[in-house]
């Protein structure tokens, strides 16, 4: 969770805070049935949180596997 798009866009703090919460929200799905409101945000949050760490990493694998031409 804690890539480079959350450290480039936060300071210390906010990361620690987010990590925190990303954390918290992995408990709450392991405390809860999948079927209970607090399990379903949990998801909720946890996705928001992978999806911006794997589009942050498939970018920077096409990247890498861009072969330039010359100059832009």
């Amino acid at each position: 969770m804690t890539t480079q798009v959350v450290h480039g866009a936060f300071g210390p703090k906010q990361v620690k805070q987010l990590k925190e919460i990303y954390e918290r929200a992995q408990a709450v799905t392991a405390q809860y049935p999948e079927s209970h409101v607090a399990n379903k945000a949990a998801k909720k949050l946890i996705d928001a949180f992978e999806t911006v760490t794997r589009s942050h990493e498939a970018v920077c694998r096409w990247l890498s596997e861009t072969e330039p031409q010359g100059h832009a």
